[in-house]
């Protein structure tokens, strides 16, 4: 972890797990870079050095979510005496998967967007059930068991308050509370519908912003704003004719990054062009460097074809290869 600036006007969150988030294509027997590859720690060398450039006034704070991941265990296992009576539920799969003693009881949610790029609503991740069925199928799983649930971070804490008033309306108690990080505005705001134990494994003050480094990467599993739409259940992500989901990721020319990430337009034109190349460099290890678009999402039900704001409809071809189409995006940026 890494800090500068610590007179600065807020602290700014980087959060790093395109390493660990990459893995997931393995099940998918794809190719890809070891979670240690020189390319990630390289990546997020840079990151840091072009987010303290485009925001000099701030404290850049960066966090692995790995270790972040083991601390969350940590601080589980001690609350954790009785598993006849005890349960964890965990909101990330990393999480879920970090440890071998996880019962896997995950909840696949995810804020939902609309074509502005505007939240409309909370519905699941792309590839999983709606959340009602999530919902009452955990429900069945936890049969009673008191619950800890476990969460990376919060910025503005609407989705965990989300669901601990779901499961709190299902009658399932929630004791404790593990998280990486949280800013004190989540913090209020969880405070008014948790009154359970609080974890919070790193603890910081006055947060300006914060961004996972797999938001700035297209094709990451769970990169960028995922488009939704209103259904009979209540929200859950569009799918094009092919069954594929859409996201907007942060960057350009995609998203909006002045807007979600707190960016100066410069600093949001020079960051996009650097993570369109990172894009290309980790992908021309996926697959041997010919992975198609079809391929990739087809490995992994996490990853959402990455749309740009106003052209809504465009799609490449699954058959195009992923470095060909980043390098076209690229191209764009000049």
């Amino acid at each position: 972890m890494k800090s500068v600036n610590q007179t600065s006007r807020g602290t700014y969150v980087v959060t790093y797990d395109v390493d660990s988030r990459l893995q997931a294509f393995r099940s998918g027997n794809l190719k890809v870079p070891h979670q240690h590859d020189p390319i990630f720690g390289s990546f997020h060398r840079l990151l840091f050095e072009k987010m303290r450039v485009a925001l000099p006034d701030v404290n850049i704070h960066t966090i692995g979510m790995s270790k972040v991941r083991i601390k969350i265990w940590k601080e589980v296992e001690t609350r954790i005496k009785d598993m006849h009576n005890q349960v964890v539920l965990s909101t990330c799969q990393e999480i879920a998967d970090s440890n071998p003693k996880s019962e896997g009881l995950i909840l696949n949610i995810n804020r939902l967007f609309n074509t502005e790029g505007e939240k409309i609503g909370h519905g699941p991740r792309p590839g999983f059930k709606s959340l009602d069925e999530q919902f009452k199928e955990l429900e069945k799983m936890i049969a009673g068991r008191s619950v800890v649930l476990i969460e990376d971070g919060a910025f503005t804490g609407g989705t965990l308050r989300f669901v601990l008033s779901q499961l709190n309306e299902m009658g399932l108690k929630v004791t404790a509370l593990v998280m990486g990080f949280c800013c004190t505005r989540a913090h209020a705001v969880l405070k008014e519908v948790f009154s359970g134990e609080l974890v919070i494994v790193d603890p910081l003050e006055n947060l300006v912003d914060w961004i996972p480094d797999h938001d700035l990467i297209p094709f990451i599993p769970n990169c960028g704003r995922v488009l939704g739409e209103t259904v009979s259940s209540g929200y859950a992500p569009v799918q094009t004719s092919t069954g594929a989901s859409c996201a907007y990721p942060y960057i350009l020319p995609f998203g909006d990054m002045q807007k979600w990430a707190t960016m100066p337009a410069e600093g949001a034109r020079d960051l996009s062009r650097f993570c369109l190349d990172t894009s290309i460099e980790i992908f021309d290890q996926v697959g041997d460097g010919k992975v198609t678009i079809g391929e990739v999402l087809k490995a992994c039900p996490r990853v959402s074809l990455p749309i740009t704001m106003g052209a809504h409809g465009v799609f490449p071809s699954f058959d195009t290869q992923v470095v060909s189409f980043l390098k076209e995006v690229r191209n764009r940026l000049v």
